[in-house]
């Protein structure tokens, strides 16, 4: 949801001659700490240890988020 969310949203920050996103970036970082905390309690839960299909999920997804989140702090031209 936040993915979606931080398209609609954003918070210019000039930086040198570019522009980032700063409330872009931020919303990613929060993203991945919540990734984070759901990956460990599912790792917690059921024997200490996530079924393969949640690994995987919880890979692909925090590769995502890392690339929207270099997208969002890669200067473009203002």
């Amino acid at each position: 949801m936040l993915v979606g969310v931080t398209r609609l949203v954003a918070y210019p920050l000039t930086v040198g001659s570019g522009v980032v996103d700063a409330l872009d970036a931020v919303l990613m970082m929060l993203a991945l700490v919540n990734l984070r905390l759901a990956w460990t309690g599912a790792n917690a839960s059921g024997g200490g240890r996530a079924p393969a299909w949640f690994v995987v999920a919880g890979l692909v997804t925090a590769g995502l988020i890392t690339l929207a989140m270099v997208a969002a702090l890669t200067p473009r031209a203002a």
